[in-house]
């Protein structure tokens, strides 16, 4: 007999439903949400990212979070990429041994602008981070943090962030994979075509902002300040006639 049925998702163990909700979510904008989602059962974290470490400037190539303010870990990124990623007492010794499990306390950093800045005043009191090598031998760090109102991780929550950080690595680089697979849409030229006079850099930011990116998003990925992608997208909002996001969308709904 020939039988055809629907997967039914909730027919499983909660454990086992995370866990295939989190595979099911791979190379998707649910990956995230599905990543903080499955590591609560172990290691309840606020925030993840993960950065390519290579070279001048590290990438933000991916990030999460469960806190009420959602820009945080992106503001907190770009931070981090600007001013202090030369600070990290982690990232050198996990340079040396990809795949080992980095462990630091707030209170251990020591230079204060860095700890001052991106950990006592966001809250953020512990980060557990690894480093796996991409194709091309890149250092890729995976950071996840947790906050004051969380209290610390209790042993047995980091020796969970030990037994699944092999998986995790590779879930991230699965994750990354399956993005950059996936041909972003290019909005510069029907955006040059509805308005020529828009600068290269107005261009930009105008794309990312239909590609659903925070400014803080924006500002990390291509190197500049918030403030400044502000600027550009006001300038590029008056070139355009519009005055909100919404509008930026409703053009290319029609």
């Amino acid at each position: 007999m020939i039988r055809l049925s629907t997967p039914q998702a909730s027919a499983l163990p909660l454990d086992v439903r995370l866990f295939s909700d989190l595979t099911c979510a791979l190379g998707t904008a649910n990956f995230p949400v599905a990543l903080l989602e499955y590591l609560g059962q172990w290691a309840a974290c606020q925030h993840f990212s993960v950065l390519r470490m290579d070279g001048a400037r590290p990438q933000l190539l991916a990030a999460g979070t469960r806190h009420h303010d959602p820009s945080l870990v992106l503001r907190c990124g770009q931070a981090y990429i600007e001013h202090y990623h030369r600070h990290d007492p982690l990232f050198e010794p996990m340079k040396a041994a990809p795949g080992q499990v980095g462990h630091l306390l707030a209170r251990d950093i020591r230079h204060l602008p860095y700890r001052e800045a991106i950990y006592v005043r966001h809250d953020m009191i512990e980060r557990v981070s690894s480093i796996y090598l991409d194709e091309q031998a890149r250092p890729v760090q995976f950071n996840l943090y947790r906050h004051q109102d969380q209290g610390f991780f209790n042993d047995r929550e980091l020796q969970m962030c030990e037994a699944l950080n092999p998986a995790l690595l590779q879930l991230v680089r699965g994750h990354l994979a399956l993005v950059g697979l996936q041909p972003a849409k290019d909005h510069r030229q029907p955006l040059l075509q509805r308005c020529p006079d828009l600068t290269v850099q107005e261009l930009n930011i105008c794309s990312r902002l239909l590609q659903g990116m925070t400014h803080a998003g924006i500002a990390a990925d291509l190197g500049i300040k918030e403030s400044t992608v502000k600027t550009y997208r006001n300038r590029a909002f008056q070139r355009l006639g519009i005055n909100f996001r919404s509008q930026l969308f409703a053009l290319f709904a029609r």
